[in-house]
């Protein structure tokens, strides 16, 4: 069986096409289309340019799913739609153009998802989850691989980057600024920290590019899949440098992240010091794999138990 998800996110909208069979789950395909729509934001709504962009990639990927036969897929939606004020609107406005209505996930089941995710993929003991996305941060503690405490913070490498910069690239007083506002979204909080969190699991665009930009820089292995705290606060680094000679390789690894790759390495360095993290591990599993785990899997299995047609 192939099933269809489409995650609708603040500043990517992906398809990923799950197969399900013989008990095993394997991702088929899987694309990308970076929106922004969290640069799409005024006076706390989503703008008619950010509903179109928004139409125009679930159209194109309805159009890849009937091409292909993929008659079941569900769509869902994060800090895109949860965190604007139009919502009904900008719904009826995508059921009008695609006839979808996307789920709406918030914070928490966000996070809960990721953590399912990252688990069906990787052994999890004690450690950080962290899902950076365009409009929101998502973080989980775990511990003998199961959830402890978990939070959304609705900033994300886009919004964040968006508020606090006035040109293109951020200086070094901006990216200062960023910290600022990451640092008090986590004290609001209010967990108990516990800084001795050595690994940490990442998911999402920002996580990836990063491991990217260790590899180019630091003469990480092409095969390897994590990179460590002292390689986050270099390109951090770089990224505050007066020097374009500094700055510009890392922005050349990455381009098209060039309106939100500041702002997201920000949120991960200081995370990453919050918690005293010394690995960063990237994990190929995240909310979409956690999102066909609990609601579509669950529901064939049950099927399944139940002798269900």
């Amino acid at each position: 069986m192939d099933y269809g998800v489409i995650d609708l996110g603040s500043n990517t909208i992906r398809l990923s096409v799950f197969r399900y069979e013989e008990g095993k789950i394997r991702l088929v395909q899987n694309k990308k289309t970076i929106a922004g729509l969290a640069s799409c934001i005024k006076d706390g709504g989503l703008t008619e340019i950010g509903v179109v962009r928004a139409c125009m990639a679930l159209n194109r990927y309805k159009a890849i799913l009937e091409e292909q036969k993929i008659e079941k897929y569900s769509v869902f939606a994060t800090a895109s739609l949860r965190n604007i004020n139009n919502r009904e609107i900008v719904l009826n406005e995508i059921k009008e153009r695609t006839g979808i209505v996307p789920e709406i996930l918030f914070g928490d089941e966000e996070a809960r998802l990721d953590f399912i995710g990252v688990k069906n993929g990787s052994e999890l003991t004690r450690g950080v989850l962290i899902d950076i996305g365009g409009g929101s941060t998502e973080l989980v503690l775990f511990e003998n691989g199961e959830i402890k405490r978990l939070a959304s913070i609705p900033i994300g490498a886009l919004n964040l980057q968006n508020k606090s910069t006035k040109g293109i690239i951020p200086t070094d007083r901006e990216i200062r600024k960023m910290r600022k506002i990451i640092n008090k979204a986590i004290d609001e909080l209010q967990w108990d920290f516990e800084s001795d969190y050595e690994t940490m699991y990442a998911v999402g665009g920002t996580s990836r590019a990063a491991l990217e930009i260790a590899k180019e820089l630091f003469r990480i292995s092409s095969e390897e899949k994590s990179f460590n705290k002292e390689n986050v606060k270099d390109i951090v680094n770089k990224l505050r440098s007066s020097d374009p000679k500094e700055y510009k390789p890392i922005y050349k690894i990455n381009p098209e992240r060039i309106f939100s790759l500041a702002g997201g390495l920000v949120i991960l360095n200081e995370v990453v010091k919050r918690f005293g993290c010394e690995i960063i591990n990237i994990s190929k599993n995240g909310i979409r794999e956690g999102y066909f785990i609990d609601r579509i899997l669950s529901k064939i299995n049950n099927k399944a138990e139940n002798n269900e047609n």
